[in-house]
C-alpha cells in the first residue's frame, strides 16, 4: 500500500485538537524537556530588506523532537514584516501579502523511522494555541489558586486565545481588556461574553485594565513598554509575550514590573540570553535582574525549580520566543487524530522521497 502524507489546513487542525488536548500535550513536553528527553534545534530568523521603508522579509525556522515519539517536527514561516508605527506606537506586524490576503506558515512532520514527511499542516491555529496554552500552564503553576480577576492588554488573536486558555485553568470572575483600538477591544469583549460566557468589559486605558487584577496578560504587538510595574497588585501573576532580539529590540513591560517580581520565569532562558530578549536582557543590563535568578518554565512545571512562594508575591512569566518543541508536542497528536478521522487531503508520500542520482 502506498504511504500517504496528509495536508491539513487550519480548519482540519482545529477540528481534531482542542485547548484541553493542547494543554495536556504541552505539559508532557515540558516535563520531557526537564528530564532531558527532548531535542530542540536552533531557532533561525533570516531577514531580507525590501524596497519599502520599515518592511522586510523574514524566513523563520524551528524544529524539535519529543522522546522516542517517532516524529521530527519542522515549523517554518515566510513573512513580510512591518515595523512601522501604528496609533503612535512602534509595532511589529506580519502582513498578509500572499494571494488573496494570505500568510505562509507551515509545519512539516517527519517519520524518524521511515524518513518521509507524514503531514504538512498550516501553522495558524497551532501558533495561537501553543502560545496561549503555554501562558495558561504558567498560570496553573505560578498564579494563586484563587486568581480570577484578569487584566488583558491586547485585542488580537493572541489576546483572544489567552483569554480562552486561561479560562480552562482558572475561574475568571472579571476581565477587563484594553487595546489602543476602541472598536477591536469592544469587539473582543462582546465576543467573549457571547462565546465564552465570561464577564468581560472593554476599558479606556491600560492602567484601568491592570489595577487590582491578580492575572495580567500583555498580548500585544508593541515595541515599547505598555505595562507599568507600579500598577500591579500584590499577588499578581503577569504574562508577557512580545519577543524581540538584538537586531529588533522590543519591550512590552517596564523594568519596574521585573523589579517587583519575586519570581521571574522564562519560556526558554537560553534563547533569551542568546537573542537578547528585551524584556529580560534590558532589566539584566540595568542591574534590576540577574540571569541566575531566572528559571525555565519546564523546570517549574517538573518541580525542579520553585514557583510561587507566598500569596502576596508578584510572579512574572516571560513567554519569550517559540520553541520547535511546542510544535513537536502538538503536531503528532494532530496527525494521528487526523488519520483516524480521515481529515485533510492525502498525497502519496513517495512524491517527497528521492533516489540518489548516479
Amino acid at each position: 500500500m502506498t504511504a500517504l502524507l496528509r495536508v491539513l489546513d487550519n480548519d482540519d487542525v482545529a477540528r481534531v485538537l482542542d485547548l484541553d488536548d493542547a494543554l495536556s500535550a504541552l505539559d508532557r513536553m515540558y516535563r520531557a524537556v526537564a528530564a532531558g528527553e527532548a531535542v530542540e534545534g536552533t531557532r533561525s530568523q533570516t531577514h531580507v530588506a525590501t524596497a519599502e521603508e520599515g518592511i522586510d522579509y523574514c524566513l523563520k525556522t524551528m524544529d524539535g523532537a519529543v522522546g522516542d515519539s517517532g516524529y521530527m517536527t519542522l515549523r517554518l514561516t515566510s513573512d513580510i514584516v512591518d515595523s512601522r508605527e501604528v496609533n503612535g506606537l512602534p509595532r511589529r506586524e506580519k502582513l498578509p501579502r500572499g494571494p488573496g490576503g494570505t500568510w505562509c506558515g507551515l509545519i512539516l512532520l517527519f517519520s524518524t523511522r521511515e524518513l518521509a514527511p507524514v503531514a504538512i499542516m498550516h501553522d495558524g491555529y497551532l501558533q495561537l494555541v501553543r502560545v496561549a496554552c503555554t501562558g495558561a500552564l504558567s498560570v496553573r503553576h505560578l498564579a494563586r489558586e484563587d486568581a480570577g480577576d484578569l487584566g488583558l492588554l491586547g485585542s488580537g488573536g493572541q489576546a483572544w486565545w489567552h483569554l480562552a486558555a486561561l479560562a480552562r485553568v482558572r475561574r475568571l470572575r472579571r476581565v477587563r481588556v484594553f487595546s489602543p483600538n476602541p472598536q477591536k477591544r469592544e469587539a473582543l469583549a462582546a465576543r467573549a461574553v457571547r462565546e465564552l460566557g465570561l464577564p468581560v468589559e472593554a476599558v479606556a486605558d491600560a492602567r484601568a485594565a491592570v489595577e487590582g487584577a491578580d492575572l495580567v496578560v500583555a498580548a500585544t504587538n508593541t515595541s515599547v513598554p505598555i505595562l507599568r510595574g507600579e500598577w500591579l497588585a500584590p499577588g499578581a501573576h503577569v504574562i508577557s509575550i512580545v519577543s524581540g532580539d538584538k537586531s529588533a529590540p522590543r519591550r512590552e513591560i517596564d523594568d519596574e514590573t521585573v523589579r517587583r517580581a519575586a519570581r521571574v520565569v522564562a519560556h526558554w532562558k537560553q534563547n533569551a540570553m542568546h537573542h537578547g530578549t528585551g524584556d529580560l536582557a534590558g532589566p539584566v543590563a540595568a542591574g534590576v535582574l540577574r540571569w541566575a535568578d531566572v528559571a525555565d518554565l519546564s523546570d517549574v512545571i517538573a518541580g525542579k525549580a520553585p514557583g510561587r512562594q507566598r500569596a502576596e508575591d508578584i510572579t512574572l512569566f516571560k513567554n519569550n520566543g517559540g520553541m520547535g518543541l511546542q510544535f513537536a508536542a502538538l503536531a503528532p497528536v494532530v496527525h494521528e487524530r487526523a488519520c483516524a478521522a480521515g481529515a485533510g487531503k492525502p498525497l502519496p508520500a513517495e512524491w517527497f522521497l528521492e533516489r540518489m542520482v548516479p
